[in-house]
């Protein structure tokens, strides 16, 4: 879809913001799946245009999975203005781990996943759009994340959702926290040496 001629954006360096994730259920590994993607919502954002990636996963006409990932391109015209953001979560952790991502990471990532954008290759193709280093997926991150809640993750219907708040350059380190959070589970992953946070979660049962 990124790559088609009528897509208005070019697909590199586009940045992964924010994902809603709906699962009606859990996806079969024998399951024949049926899988439409396609754009919506193009609007300016403070530094370029967002566009929203929508995708539906079908099993015999019945849609089990579906998202709406949104990406930001700095190649459009930008508003300027700054908008005020949700402040993430601060729940009593019941789960903490640090993360160590190794330089190659996005490379390895984006060799399973087919996303070879070159701001998670190297250096200096991240440079050449704005980063003074490479940096991790975000669909990386939130399966980590995902993963690492292990059994807290409800079974059934389940909502998540995640905002993608700052880049995790490679190699770098991040403090992934989770715990109850207005009847789901809240997670966030920060840089510690820098009091930042790089995103913010919550999964809960529908």
């Amino acid at each position: 879809v990124l790559t088609h001629p009528d897509f208005p954006l070019p697909a590199m360096g586009l940045v992964h913001v924010a994902s809603q994730i709906t699962a009606e259920r859990s996806l079969l590994e024998h399951e024949s799946l049926s899988i439409e993607v396609w754009v919506e919502g193009e609007r300016p954002a403070r530094r370029g245009v967002e566009i929203d990636l929508m995708t539906a996963v079908s099993v015999n006409k019945q849609v089990i999975w579906q998202s709406t990932t949104t990406c930001l391109s700095m190649a459009g015209t930008g508003h300027g203005q700054r908008s005020v953001s949700p402040e993430p979560p601060s729940p009593d952790p019941t789960r903490s781990s640090v993360w160590s991502l190794p330089t190659g990471l996005g490379r390895a990532y984006g060799t399973i996943a087919g996303d070879r954008n070159p701001i998670h290759l190297w250096p200096i193709t991240a440079k050449l759009f704005g980063f003074k280093r490479h940096i991790i997926h975000g669909m990386w991150l939130l399966g980590r994340a995902i993963a690492e809640l292990d059994e807290d993750v409800p079974e059934g219907r389940v909502r998540v959702d995640v905002a993608f708040k700052r880049p995790v350059f490679l190699p770098g380190r991040a403090h992934f926290t989770s715990g109850p959070h207005d009847g789901g589970v809240a997670f966030r992953l920060d840089n510690e040496a820098l009091s930042k946070n790089h995103l913010f979660g919550r999964v809960e049962a529908l």
